[in-house]
């Protein structure tokens, strides 16, 4: 599951799916070999934080992703508030810093973070002020809120539509709470409201697809074989540019020793001498490009069923 997928969700609904969906589309993985797709063109490039891949178009922008989560937050509330209980929903998880999300997409590729990070993460800045502070919920607070410790995956209902039909034994207050708390409604009620919604991660799941067919691809594989001889011509022995922290043994309070910024340099340097990055990113988007083609009802779907999402999350976020 690349971080940099996850990124790009909403961080409210980071936070509160906790229990996967079964609707309609499950990502393009069924184990079959996959014909390598052709590549017209491979560009030139370095730094991975501004690429924009075919699936990029079914993101939503950070300001329709700010929207959904306050109507979110807003649902998370309501339901509280009829179990009589005051609650806010904190603002969510908070990604990456704008432009950071793929980063770290192909490993470190950014030559000035490579010699003064190394494989360190750069520190991010720091948010303006403090979150409010929530009270502490009681029992049947959190009861509410997240509904029954006990339940399994194959009990929750999987829309809103049958979350209507189904009614919990287990009350709060003297009301049956949802199945699955206020957490699971308001997911509900905002990305899958009838049982023709497709899974919220659906896209990634094809996202994360492509990128695995990719690095299975020649083209892709001969790429990381002269990088990683490359590499080995500067004294370090790695076969994966994602892994290089790893293969090399160092550990998280090493990631900026001068051994990890020395790595990290040959590390970029090897990447510019053979476009790693720039064939990766032809091959990945070619494999996103077969996955759009072969997925093209569904991701209409995506694309028609988060206007509507939108569309909602205005009216809630206008009330």
């Amino acid at each position: 599951m690349p971080v940099s997928a996850l990124r790009r969700l909403a961080p409210a609904v980071l936070m509160l799916l906790t229990v996967p969906l079964g609707g309609c589309g499950g990502g393009g993985g069924d184990g079959a070999t996959h014909r390598e797709p052709v590549v017209t063109s491979t560009p030139t490039v370095l730094r991975t934080q501004d690429l924009r891949f075919p699936l990029s178009a079914y993101d939503r922008s950070e300001a329709d992703q700010e929207q959904l989560g306050l109507a979110q937050q807003m649902l998370i509330s309501r339901c509280m508030a009829r179990y009589g209980f005051t609650f806010r929903a904190p603002s969510g998880l908070g990604g990456a810093p704008h432009g950071q999300a793929g980063a770290r997409r192909y490993g470190v590729s950014d030559a000035q973070t490579a010699a003064r990070y190394g494989y360190a993460p750069p520190p991010r800045p720091r948010a303006a002020g403090r979150p409010p502070s929530q009270p502490e919920l009681s029992e049947s607070g959190t009861l509410a809120l997240h509904g029954a410790a006990d339940l399994r995956p194959e009990d929750v209902p999987k829309s809103q539509q049958e979350a209507e039909r189904r009614t919990g034994d287990v009350k709060v207050n003297g009301r049956a709470i949802p199945i699955g708390g206020c957490l699971r409604e308001s997911y509900l009620k905002l990305y899958a409201p009838t049982p023709d919604s497709v899974d919220l991660l659906f896209v990634f799941e094809l996202t994360a697809e492509a990128e695995t067919r990719s690095r299975e691809d020649s083209r892709v594989r001969a790429a990381f074989g002269t990088w990683a001889a490359c590499m080995k011509e500067s004294g370090f022995s790695v076969s994966n540019p994602a892994e290089v922290p790893e293969q090399l043994g160092l550990d998280e309070a090493e990631l900026s020793s001068p051994r990890a910024v020395t790595a990290a340099k040959a590390d970029v340097a090897c990447k510019q001498r053979v476009n790693l990055v720039g064939v990766t990113y032809a091959v990945e988007s070619a494999y996103q490009r077969q996955l759009i083609d072969e997925h093209a009802e569904t991701l209409e779907l995506v694309r028609k069923q988060g206007d509507e999402r939108l569309r909602l999350a205005a009216s809630l976020v206008g009330e």
